[in-house]
């Protein structure tokens, strides 16, 4: 079980290593920004307790906010490729070093991997996803918020919408595209990892196959159920994690003379700790468990 326990662990502590901050920061800028815009406008025009524009007034708005969301988008574009991009970097050369670590620690014989030259993994982080780069998505995810915000700002011009809904309404739109931002680190922060691990289990000559692990809760998605404890042979074409956006699932190598015993439960048993039990695969353990 150490090499199972190893590989998952290296997937956890990259996770815990993917800081948001710079991100979560910038959005939190960009919604002050916004929402000072607006209540600029709304002293500005306010009536009797109502918001009154005419047409060309409207006109004149309206541009002012257009030239703010374009800066908005450039900057927030900026911030979350930059910090997305470190992340997936950093994430990749610790995974590849850890996983060789992880395998060569079990074995009686040294492995041999390469030392990380910048290109290769310059070329791991770039990968795309269904045709698409993780930077395209990034782009389009802000391109995205900026319409909405567009439309939304429009509308509150038109019909005096009340600040505090408009306080509201604009603070979920830009939570809605922060959520998008951390789903996508989420999600190529697997591939990074499941490429690190897939390219040392094929460099060390020991690893024979592997073996996908799934977790063991009522969260894990239908197909990640499906492939638990399924294995290939390393040099084959076979599914690599993520399977889909939040993928906990990874790549378990096999080596000589291993083959999974245990495993542990994701859910709290009755004395708060995640049971070990013996292994069996999703499908087995949900049918023990009465998990539809």
């Amino acid at each position: 079980m150490a090499l199972r326990d190893d590989i998952l662990k290296i997937r956890q502590l990259m996770d815990k290593r993917a800081n948001m901050s710079d991100i979560l920061k910038a959005y939190s800028q960009a919604l002050d920004d916004v929402r000072t815009e607006m209540a600029k406008i709304y002293a500005q025009h306010m009536v009797d307790g109502k918001l009154q524009v005419n047409l060309q007034q409207r006109y004149t708005i309206l541009q002012r906010l257009e030239k703010k969301l374009t800066q908005m988008y450039q900057k927030l574009g900026e911030v979350d490729f930059d910090t997305t991009s470190k992340i997936l970097y950093d994430i990749y050369s610790e995974s590849y070093y850890r996983t060789a670590y992880a395998i060569d620690r079990g074995m009686t014989v040294e492995i041999a991997f390469n030392i990380l030259p910048p290109e290769m993994i310059n070329a791991a982080v770039n990968t795309p996803i269904d045709g698409t780069m993780f930077s395209d998505r990034i782009w389009h995810n802000k391109e995205v918020l900026v319409n909405r915000l567009r439309n939304l700002l429009e509308k509150a011009i038109i019909q005096g919408t009340d600040p505090q809904k408009l306080a509201k309404l604009l603070k979920d739109e830009f939570g809605v595209s922060a959520n998008e931002s951390k789903r996508l680190i989420n999600t190529e922060l697997a591939r990074v990892v499941s490429q690190a691990n897939d390219s040392i289990y094929k460099q060390s000559k020991v690893v024979t196959q592997v073996m996908w692990d799934s977790t063991l809760d009522n969260k894990t998605s239908q197909i990640c159920r499906h492939l638990d404890g399924q294995k290939w042979n390393v040099n084959a074409n076979h599914p690599t994690p993520p399977a889909h956006p939040h993928c906990r699932s990874c790549l378990i190598p096999i080596v000589p003379g291993w083959k999974p015993t245990i495993k542990r439960e994701n859910i709290k048993g009755s004395y708060g700790n995640k049971p070990i039990i013996n292994y069996s695969t999703y499908e087995t353990w949900k049918k023990s468990r009465n998990i539809d």
